[in-house]
């Protein structure tokens, strides 16, 4: 029973963490960019249940991707950047079964029992930076959680995970 326990816990703490992946274009000379602004003056999309983000959260978001651009050396101009930023958020409720059965009791257990259900949601932010000349995307971000179903985010948390998710940008 105790290596199942182990499991359970190593599953919860597994959820807290958020994962990163960024992916780049090699053929785009970072350095020469100096300078950008919002896609489509920052219309950030949301995808999920409503009720859950709201127009200041996602200003909240906005300023802290704005302030690591600056901390990075790049410049904010509206008309002739040298990139195009731009990023979304998808929210989507999940659930895992979470049974607590003895190996040798695996042929009677039940996996659709409610009861056995831990619900969550899982959350990404989506990172993307194009070169305004060329139109295409040059550098990706994407950050990935499993929270619970009312977490909440501190404005310095907030800011850590911008930070988390903008550490390989630019590329060396």
């Amino acid at each position: 029973m105790r290596a199942h326990w182990l499991i359970y816990i190593l599953f919860i703490g597994a959820c807290s963490t958020v994962r990163v992946q960024t992916s780049y274009s090699p053929k785009h000379d970072f350095e020469n960019y100096k300078t950008w602004c919002w896609l489509n003056g920052c219309q950030p999309s949301y995808d999920g249940p409503k009720g859950i983000m709201d127009s200041a959260f996602m200003d909240k978001i906005s300023n802290e991707i704005a302030i690591e651009m600056q901390r990075k050396g790049f410049t904010q101009l509206d008309d002739s950047a040298d990139i195009l930023l731009d990023y979304h958020i998808v929210l989507s409720r999940d659930s895992s079964n979470a049974g607590w059965v003895q190996e040798q009791d695996l042929q009677f257990w039940d996996p659709y029992k409610e009861e056995d259900y831990y619900h969550f949601m899982r959350g990404s932010l989506i990172i993307d930076i194009t070169d305004r000349e060329q139109g295409e995307i040059i550098w990706k971000s994407t950050s990935k959680k499993v929270m619970s179903l009312r977490e909440t985010m501190s404005d310095a948390e907030l800011r850590k995970a911008i930070r988390r998710a903008m550490k390989k940008f630019p590329p060396h």
